[in-house]
């Protein structure tokens, strides 16, 4: 990949989920266009009626090296990136979704005015996950690859019509305690093999999933690697409560939690008693049937207006390692 340009844009291509947070994010993108005409931008603002459209709009735009600001959530920056990752392409982030977990995972403001500087702001590499199955297809992750417990909650959230909001996902949780599922994990860190009964798994590429779970509080997205997270085999009750704590970080210190670093990862899931295997989602998005190869491309992706300070203490560290 070629060094990033560093020069601020004047021309801007704004890409709008409308239906993101309830449709609320429409108006937040009419914003963001007035800001960036105002402070003398050109501005291209597009609203893609689906995700084929949004990687279409993209693939055109990165083949041009256009700037990119992404008003939405982790679901609409997911598309996105599909098609600038590994590219020159710079892309700005307005967090305006239900979760906005990549952005918190960045450090970018959710203030309107702070995170529309920073969309034009120069960029900084950072890091994804390239998701490939034994098909060899190939899909990116910008914040956590998951199967198991986490994505039937995810699944059973979308198809509950009420309540709307982050507070299906607590309902659907309770939901799939009622029944907890039991999975036969197959699980390589670099090469090393942790094996055996669990409830979920998550490679994560930044510290949160599920709007601020911190399922890896670690886990940064400079570093040039990812956590793997294995929650073992444990009752309801136990899990329960362990929940409330990803918030904050600290179910890690729970014996059921089990927490790896590595670079490259293989993954494959399935239910207790079946042989079908399970599928996996990143960013919340369903991203194939596993098993799959997880690779940690560092610097695969050029965000705007990132902080410089924790960019440069996460090499540092790694470089001390």
């Amino acid at each position: 990949m070629n060094q990033a340009h560093q020069e601020s844009p004047s021309d801007v291509l704004v890409l709008t989920n409308a239906a993101a947070n309830r449709g609320q994010a429409a108006a937040v993108g009419h914003k963001v266009e007035l800001s960036l005409k105002h402070a003398g931008f050109v501005v291209q603002h597009e609203l893609p009626p689906d995700p084929a459209a949004t990687e279409e709009i993209v693939r055109c735009a990165a083949e041009q090296e256009r700037h990119i600001v992404a008003v939405g959530g982790d679901g609409f920056i997911h598309h996105i990136v599909q098609q600038c990752a590994e590219t020159n392409t710079t892309l700005g982030i307005v967090p305006a979704g239900t979760g906005n977990d990549f952005a918190f995972g960045l450090n970018l403001s959710t203030d309107l005015e702070v995170a529309v500087a920073a969309a034009v702001a120069p960029p900084q590499a950072c890091d994804l996950l390239k998701l490939e199955d034994d098909s060899g297809r190939i899909r990116y992750g910008t914040t956590i690859a998951t199967a198991g417990f986490s994505v039937s909650v995810n699944v059973k959230a979308e198809a509950l019509r009420w309540p709307r909001g982050p507070s299906r996902y607590t309902i659907a949780t309770l939901m799939k305690l009622v029944r907890l599922r039991r999975y036969n994990l197959e699980l390589e860190v670099d090469g090393r093999s942790v094996d055996g009964k669990c409830l979920m798994v998550a490679i994560a590429n930044t510290r949160s999933f599920g709007g601020g779970m911190q399922i890896a509080p670690k886990a940064e997205a400079f570093s040039g690697k990812a956590e793997v997270v294995v929650i073992r085999d444990s009752s309801a009750l136990t899990l329960l409560r362990m929940l409330p704590k990803t918030f904050s970080g600290s179910h890690v210190d729970h014996p059921s939690v089990e927490i790896a670093t590595g670079k490259t990862f293989r993954v494959h899931l399935t239910e207790a008693g079946k042989s079908e295997p399970c599928r996996m989602r990143s960013d919340g998005e369903d991203v194939g049937s596993l098993p799959q190869t997880v690779t940690v491309v560092r610097g695969g992706l050029q965000i705007a207006g990132v902080s410089r300070t924790q960019s440069a203490t996460c090499e540092a560290r790694d470089t001390d390692e």
